[in-house]
């Protein structure tokens, strides 16, 4: 299974072999929505927060005596039924986390990788060295590429450079998604996902079925 490689100028340099215990293993749909679920939960705050009666202000007398008045009998303004009153079985403060055990987290990531193989939407790029911030220089690089405008992009690097980092965070299309944090949603909804050469040896030892592989040579 191979890939396009393209150089730090988005300009195509050859075909670069992907490893296939990362890139063509079995793809489990199970494990991948597994994975998306959980990331989604655990990125809820849970914050979330309405005043049952006992919290609402006020209320502290009868609106009006409990006969004779014509209108229905009422004990508190604080109840639900009054406006600015206190909501019933309203959302409370909670934890929302997951618990995804390493393995099946894993699994899900690679599946994601090898579905994405499998769909020929991956291209691997060459380490990024820019001199300045210039989000003008980095969107010509996606756009050399073929990938800006009218993709969505996931960028997997393990670059710590602000420069590469910064330059990046004005252009809506693409995500950037480092190597050792990966997030499962914005890789598997991105319509193309753009690797590091970098990172590769990283990711292989890391999600790989069988150990560690570089990638193989430009063709």
């Amino acid at each position: 299974m191979k890939a396009v490689k393209y150089d730090s100028n988005g300009k195509k340099a050859g075909e670069i072999s992907l490893p296939t215990e990362l890139f063509g293993a079995k793809i489990s749909k199970g494990a991948v929505h597994t994975v998306l679920r959980a990331e989604n939960a655990n990125r809820r705050q849970g914050t979330h927060k309405t005043k049952g009666f006992s919290e609402v202000s006020g209320g502290g007398r009868k609106p009006w005596k409990q006969k004779g008045t014509g209108n229905a009998r009422q004990g508190s303004i604080r109840a639900p039924q009054w406006r600015k009153g206190a909501t019933v079985f309203g959302p409370q403060p909670r934890d929302y986390t997951i618990p995804l055990p390493d393995k099946m987290r894993k699994a899900g990531i690679r599946s994601i990788f090898s579905l994405k193989a499998q769909n020929a939407v991956i291209s691997v790029l060459a380490d990024l060295n820019i001199a300045e911030y210039s989000t003008k220089k980095m969107s010509a690089i996606f756009e050399g590429m073929g990938l800006l405008p009218g993709q969505t992009v996931a960028f997997v690097s393990d670059s710590n450079d602000h420069k590469v980092l910064k330059s990046l965070m004005n252009i809506p299309q693409i995500e950037f998604v480092h190597a050792h944090r990966l997030t499962a949603p914005e890789m598997y909804f991105s319509t193309h996902l753009v690797i590091a050469e970098s990172a590769m040896p990283y990711l292989v030892s890391k999600y790989g079925q069988s150990g560690s592989k570089k990638a193989g040579a430009v063709a």
